[in-house]
């Protein structure tokens, strides 16, 4: 007999590839985590795992239990939401963790929907980027997460995560008013921008890697004179006239930044933004409340 805690964290290590990674996502030690496998190896009768340097490869056998874990916990969630669903109303306490420019434009009207429509909710909201996100859900320490993608990179990881897309927005060229091209309608190509001065995020690594794609594509590596982690900094210097940036319309939306948008020419740069919940854990009533809500936000914007 399998213990559902050791299987959980075999799914970690196969998730994160180290045990210390894997007792972050956890919140244990790694030495904590280290017995627990050891114990599951045991329990297994077989080899799990084969050291490589720092990391754990995982045998056929673990990816076998690995493959099972999500299928069971699945199932304990469907579980536990059935139990839920018999309980008369909509009450309890939903954990939304969400990135900042979702927050403001999607949770926060979702959130107020709740509490008219269900008094005996409460939500309460993190701001969390998508990979940060995701580990917290799938470690039950929140329940729903709003999460993005965008179509020049790899899709997120989601073992054991169902994500509902709600929005598929443009990533657009951010221009200073009086720029020159920010006086013709339509594309404008990132060719003709090579010499400008870029503005670009400093930690949001997805968005600046799709910067960076996009230049290259192009035939060029942008330059990067500002840097910032506030979006507002990032969209005050392009208005300022300082840089040009690649920015999804949501931020500019939620910010209301007095710059020009223009789509990029002969490059299809998008960004879906998607809720992501634990597989099974959808027929919960607190937490289908909050969907629905978050949804009908989503279609608002």
């Amino acid at each position: 007999m399998f213990e559902v805690r050791r299987l959980r964290l075999l799914r970690e290590l196969a998730a994160h590839g180290t045990i210390a990674a894997a007792a972050e996502a956890c919140a244990l030690t790694p030495s904590a985590v280290s017995q627990q496998l050891a114990l599951l190896e045991r329990e297994a009768h077989t080899t799990l795992f084969i050291r490589d340097g720092r990391r754990l490869l995982l045998t056929e056998a673990a990816h076998v239990l690995v493959a099972h874990t999500e299928i069971i916990l699945a199932q304990m969630e469907r579980a536990r939401a059935e139990v839920s669903a018999l309980e008369q109303g909509v009450r309890g306490t939903v954990r939304l963790g969400a990135f900042p420019s979702a927050a403001g434009a999607i949770a926060a009207p979702a959130i107020a929907a709740c509490q008219a429509y269900h008094p005996d909710l409460n939500v309460e909201l993190g701001e969390q980027e998508p990979e940060q996100s995701l580990v917290e859900l799938r470690a039950r320490r929140i329940d729903v997460a709003l999460v993005y993608e965008y179509n020049l990179l790899p899709r997120l990881p989601h073992a054991g995560i169902e994500l509902r897309p709600v929005i598929r927005e443009p990533v657009l060229l951010a221009l200073p008013p009086r720029h020159p091209h920010a006086a013709d309608e339509g594309a404008r190509p990132l060719a003709a921008l090579r010499d400008e001065h870029w503005v670009a995020p400093r930690r949001d690594d997805s968005l600046r890697t799709v910067l960076e794609r996009a230049c290259e594509a192009a035939g060029f590596n942008p330059r990067f004179d500002f840097t910032s982690d506030d979006y507002s900094v990032v969209l005050a210097l392009v208005q300022a006239g300082l840089g040009v940036s690649l920015v999804p319309r949501l931020v500019v939306e939620q910010l209301a930044a007095d710059v020009t948008l223009r789509p990029v020419e002969d490059l299809q740069l998008t960004r879906t933004v998607s809720i992501a919940v634990r597989a099974g854990s959808g027929g919960d009533p607190a937490i289908n409340a909050l969907v629905l809500a978050l949804r009908r936000a989503a279609r608002q914007d």
